[in-house]
């Protein structure tokens, strides 16, 4: 027993010791049957980083608005004991590789060389061989060449530019980290999804590796054709009013989605050049003016004191102060404060619907000290959730003050002075005036999910916030903003043809550094369509010259308007043309980035009545959408991506036709009339140009 375990473990050393000899000078593992010089060479081995891929940003519609872009570097090893068993693992022919590699980098076989012939063991080809594409690392792969490796590289890419940026903010390389890293925005708030986990390999050699695992994907509320729109809003108001600020936001009101949002100026996120990194919609409280007069109103109707045929004066009001309450001051004697209209204006004894159209500060003096209490008011304020941070699911934000304390401060704050408030908090509180009184909270996140898995890691949902007033209390203010607009009152200014809208505009003096300005105002604008159900609301408000025509010249605004109607579908009554021919429904398909003779040859089938712009070979828009459905009597319009724009023949086109050629040429129309077009000013087949002055006439008669 005792001889056959010690002549066991005899045999056993044996083993073990000429393993250990094989190992040490032979260079192979008996055990695992592998060559152990093919493993080692431990000088040369690496590991080498895998980036994960950084999630991609969208719009609702799945539009790309941020995405990593990947490039590659070269680098060559020179050192000549860098070898895998006999294989050489560095460059062995430089001339022939610097001929082989110059005409793929676009540079001289002499650059190539000269970079081979360093005195160093492994080299970079400088700006050449730097971003190289998939293509050209896969033509020098396919060379054969030994030595050569590429160092993987990723960017983030922003090719819309500037787009609602301060919002969906950027982000870098961060050597430390070896990953992109979000430093501002929606980048940065959720950096830890978007980034994903690097993996790792071993160069030259199989011992381990560890795969990526890819960020996940983020989807706005933006909708990208509205955010564009909106962005050049902002370049037109910047022109036309000299305006050193602009902020704007369009919102579904039913479920508090974002559909645009930002600021001028603002920055390319792909060059970082901020000057200012306030994100002015929720981290800017100012004064808002004449727009706070609709929560004013509403309160008063809400408590049932509302009298809209009542008269009161408007001449300037001289408030006096009773129990340290506000009154107006019969003798002057007694006068604390004079509240003016804007430019000083009255009308005599009016009522107060006409007070509200006509925006008359001292009608709100005159409700706050006769039928609506202060105190009453203040308590509405708290409830269309003022002076609060809103909370919504991106940035910080401030929360405005509240200047409630001193007589003049209750009247001041009824038109929109003294008291400061955010274009965030303004788009939740207009949520219930706009609706039957329901309250909701704007977001800006749809959902997250994982791109790989298509698991969704959150989905959105609307949040219902409160109901600070009535139904019938936000009908009766709808009413009376849809005659603001179009009844002649003070912001009749933003109507346009194609829908009909309701709203409430502002000027309000900007406090600078502790005082009011004496030659600057913010101008703003609260509106919402369709009329009959408000869907959409568009907030709008510039930093600019005191002027008269700020509230004449809404190009701004209008254009917004009238993208929203093309996009969703909203136009007026009379646009509605009856159909005698006979109809079907057919599905569009999405011809966006395949060739205009591919939509042609479609439409030889269909035989819908079609509208090409341009004059280029590839389709790049359209409308109607993919998916959407469409009538065979229903006109169809592609945008090429030729410059020269001939003059269709829009003889019997609807309104909704020409608005829906207008944007998509971005070709202005000058629309007179309602039914369908019957004349135009510019011949058919004539080149349009920036020059070209097109005006059509519609009528219901033929």
């Amino acid at each position: 027993m005792l001889l056959g375990l010690s002549v066991f473990f005899v045999l056993i050393f044996l083993i073990i010791s000429s393993n250990v000899f094989v190992v040490s000078i032979v260079g192979y593992h008996v055990h695992s049957a592998k060559d152990i010089n093919e493993q080692s060479a431990n000088i040369h081995i690496a590991t080498k980083s895998l980036l994960a891929k950084r999630g991609n940003i969208l719009d609702i519609n799945g539009s790309v608005i941020v995405h990593d872009v990947i490039s590659y570097t070269l680098i060559a090893y020179l050192d000549p004991d860098r070898k895998i068993g006999s294989s050489p693992r560095y460059v062995v022919d430089k001339e022939a590789s610097a001929q082989a590699l110059a005409p793929i980098l676009g540079v001289s076989e002499a650059t190539v060389l000269a970079n081979l012939n360093r005195n160093s063991k492994q080299t970079e080809f400088g700006t050449k061989g730097r971003n190289l594409t998939l293509a050209q690392k896969t033509a020098i792969e396919a060379l054969n060449m030994p030595g050569f490796d590429f160092i993987r590289t990723v960017t983030r890419n922003y090719p819309m530019k500037i787009f609602a940026s301060h919002l969906i903010g950027f982000a870098q390389y961060d050597a430390t980290k070896d990953a992109l890293v979000g430093k501002m925005g929606v980048e940065a708030i959720f950096n830890n999804l978007l980034s994903g986990q690097n993996g790792y390999r071993m160069l030259d050699g199989n011992l381990d590796e560890a795969a990526t695992v890819d960020g996940a994907t983020i989807v706005l509320t933006l909708d990208k054709g509205v955010q564009e729109s909106l962005e050049m809003a902002f370049d037109i108001t910047i022109k036309n009013h000299n305006a050193e600020l602009v902020w704007g936001s369009v919102m579904e009101i039913a479920t508090g989605r974002i559909l645009a949002w930002g600021h001028a100026p603002s920055f390319d996120p792909n060059n970082i050049n901020i000057e200012n990194y306030t994100n002015v919609g929720m981290q800017y409280a100012y004064e808002p003016g004449s727009t706070m007069k609709t929560f004013t109103y509403a309160a008063a109707m809400d408590i049932g004191k509302y009298d809209g045929t009542a008269l009161f004066d408007s001449k300037s009001f001289r408030m006096g102060i009773e129990n340290g309450m506000p009154v107006r001051a019969e003798d002057s004697r007694k006068t604390f404060a004079i509240i003016n209209n804007y430019r000083n204006r009255s009308y005599g004894m009016v009522d107060f619907d006409f007070g509200y159209l006509m925006s008359l500060n001292t009608g709100i003096a005159t409700l706050l000290t006769t039928v609506l209490p202060p105190s009453t008011y203040e308590e509405y304020l708290d409830k269309f959730g003022f002076f609060k941070p809103v909370n919504t699911d991106v940035y910080p934000e401030v929360s405005g003050v509240k200047n409630f304390r001193y007589p003049l401060e209750m009247l001041t704050t009824g038109f929109g002075q003294g008291s400061s408030v955010t274009m965030l908090q303004m788009l939740q509180a207009y949520s219930a005036i706009f609706s039957d009184g329901t309250m909701v909270k704007p977001y800006f996140i749809e959902k997250i999910f994982d791109e790989n898995t298509n698991e969704i890691i959150y989905q959105a949902q609307p949040t219902i916030v409160g109901k600070p007033i009535k139904e019938s209390t936000a009908r009766q203010m709808q009413a009376l903003m849809d005659r603001t607009i179009n009844d002649g009152g003070s912001s009749s200014y933003y109507r346009i043809p194609e829908v009909r809208s309701i709203g409430k505009t502002g000027t309000s003096q900007v406090a600078i550094d502790g005082d009011y300005s004496k030659d600057k105002n913010i101008f703003s604008a609260m509106t919402a369509l369709p009329a009959e159900n408000p869907k959409y609301m568009v907030y709008y408000a510039f930093l600019a010259p005191s002027s008269t025509l700020a509230h004449r010249q809404t190009e701004a605004v209008q254009h917004i308007f009238r993208r929203l109607s093309l996009t969703y579908g909203v136009f007026s009554q009379d646009d509605q043309v009856v159909e005698t021919a006979p109809v079907v429904e057919l599905q569009i398909p999405n011809f966006i980035n395949r060739t205009t003779t591919s939509f042609l040859t479609w439409n030889a089938l269909m035989n819908l009545p079609v509208t090409i712009i341009g004059d280029g070979e590839r389709i790049i828009n359209q409308y109607p959408k993919l998916d959407s459905t469409i009538l065979t009597t229903q006109r169809m319009f592609v945008l090429t991506d030729g410059n020269q724009i001939s003059m269709p023949d829009m003889t019997g086109w609807s309104r909704k036709d020409v608005t829906t050629f207008w944007l998509l040429s971005n070709k202005a129309v000058v629309i007179e009339g309602s039914g369908l077009v019957r004349s135009q000013s510019i011949a058919v087949g004539e080149i349009l140009t920036d020059q070209s002055e097109l005006s059509v006439v519609l009528s219901l008669k033929p």
